[in-house]
C-alpha cells in the first residue's frame, strides 16, 4: 500500500483506488470528528448561558433551584443551625444586619457570613450567578400580610430567575446572635424603630412576636437566584 502525502492528504499517482478510498474515508471521519465536537461545544454553552432573549435553559434552571435548596437544607438542618443564627444576627443600632452595608441592600455584594455565605459564593459567585437573599415572616396583625426583610440585594431578578426557601422557627427564649447584642429575650425587643428603646423593650427587631406560646415566630429565608 502506499502512503498517503502527509500534507495533501492525497495517494501518489499510481495508487489502486483501494487507497484512494481510504484516504478519502479517514478524512471523513477526521471531518465527521470536529464537526461533531463543534456540535457539543455549542450544546454545552447552550445549556449554561442565557438565551439571546434572556431566558435559561428549563433543564439548568431546576439544577439550579436543586442547588439552592441544597444550600439551604445543609445550613438549616435545625433550628439552632446556621440559618436561625444569621436570622437572629442583627444590629440593632444600624437596623440591619451585622457586618451588613446598610438596611436597603444588607450584604449587598459582600459574602454572607457563616456557612451559607461560603456555599453560595462557592456554587454560584464563582459561576457569575447573581442571587439576592431576604427572609420573610409572619405580621404581628395577619390582616398586614406576610413582612420581607433584605439580607443581600444584588440587582432585580431576571425573568428566568428560580427561587429556593427554607423556613426555621424562631422561639421567644431565644436571643440576637451579634456581637453588639445583649442578652434579652426576643419576645422583649420591640418592632418599631422610631421608638428604639422604649420601656419594657430592649431595642428594635424587624420580627414580631406573632405566634401564641413558645413560638416567636415563623422565618421563611429566600435565596434568588439567576
Amino acid at each position: 500500500m502506499k502512503e498517503i502525502d502527509s500534507i495533501t492528504g492525497n495517494v501518489p499517482s499510481g495508487g489502486s483506488s483501494t487507497d484512494r478510498g481510504q484516504a478519502y474515508t479517514l478524512e471523513g471521519i477526521i471531518s465527521a470528528i470536529v464537526v461533531l465536537t463543534a456540535l457539543l461545544y455549542a450544546l454545552q454553552a447552550v445549556t449554561i448561558t442565557p438565551t439571546t432573549g434572556g431566558t435559561v435553559d428549563q433543564g439548568v434552571r431546576t439544577e439550579i433551584k436543586q442547588q439552592a435548596e441544597d444550600i439551604l437544607t445543609v445550613s438549616g438542618s435545625n433550628d439552632t443551625g446556621h440559618l436561625s443564627e444569621l436570622a437572629r444576627n442583627w444590629s440593632q443600632r444600624r437596623q440591619t444586619f451585622y457586618g451588613a452595608v446598610n438596611p436597603r441592600i444588607g450584604y449587598g455584594t459582600e459574602q454572607l457570613p457563616g456557612p451559607l455565605g461560603t456555599m453560595l459564593n462557592e456554587t454560584f459567585d464563582e459561576r457569575d450567578r447573581m442571587y439576592n437573599v431576604e427572609m420573610r415572616y409572619l405580621p404581628k396583625n395577619q390582616s398586614d400580610g406576610i413582612q420581607r426583610t433584605v439580607i443581600a440585594s444584588r440587582g432585580t431578578p431576571a425573568d428566568s430567575a428560580v427561587v429556593a426557601s427554607y423556613r426555621i422557627t424562631l422561639y421567644d427564649n431565644m436571643t440576637l446572635t451579634s456581637p453588639t447584642a445583649g442578652s434579652a429575650e426576643l419576645w422583649q425587643y420591640d418592632t418599631y424603630p422610631t421608638r428604639n428603646p422604649v420601656d419594657g423593650k430592649s431595642g428594635y427587631y424587624p420580627v414580631p412576636n406573632a405566634v401564641p406560646g413558645p413560638v416567636y415566630n415563623i422565618v421563611e429565608i429566600r435565596v434568588i437566584v439567576w
